[in-house]
């Protein structure tokens, strides 16, 4: 029985998913906080170094945790019972077997 794409390379798609949230998380909560730092600016507020390093570190432990759930999500017993009980959350089909090519038939438009 041939595997899904996330099967056959979990490893992967773990790294992958873990880029795409930190490609997406880091810059969006630096925006955010320099528009607060704008906002308290005629307030002479300020907010302390370390809020920035523990909401950076935090982004960093949610990172990590998708990475595992895409992980877990990667094991093929956890697909087949994901297939069966909440198709919309499982990978694409398995794969299946292509069809044989014809004879004299090289692309779809010569049919």
């Amino acid at each position: 029985m041939a595997l899904s794409t996330q099967e056959r390379n979990p490893r992967s798609a773990s790294v992958r998913t873990a880029f795409a949230a930190a490609v997406a998380l880091f810059p969006l909560l630096n925006a955010v906080l320099a528009v607060i730092i704008e906002t308290l600016r005629p307030y002479d507020a300020t907010i302390p170094g370390w809020v920035f390093i523990w909401l950076n570190g935090a982004l960093v432990v949610v990172t990590v945790a998708i990475a595992l759930v895409t992980r877990i999500m990667a094991i093929p017993g956890v697909n087949d019972w994901l297939r069966k009980y909440a198709p919309w959350l499982s990978p694409e089909d398995k794969t299946k077997p292509a069809p044989p090519a014809e004879a004299g038939l090289t692309d779809w438009h010569d049919a």
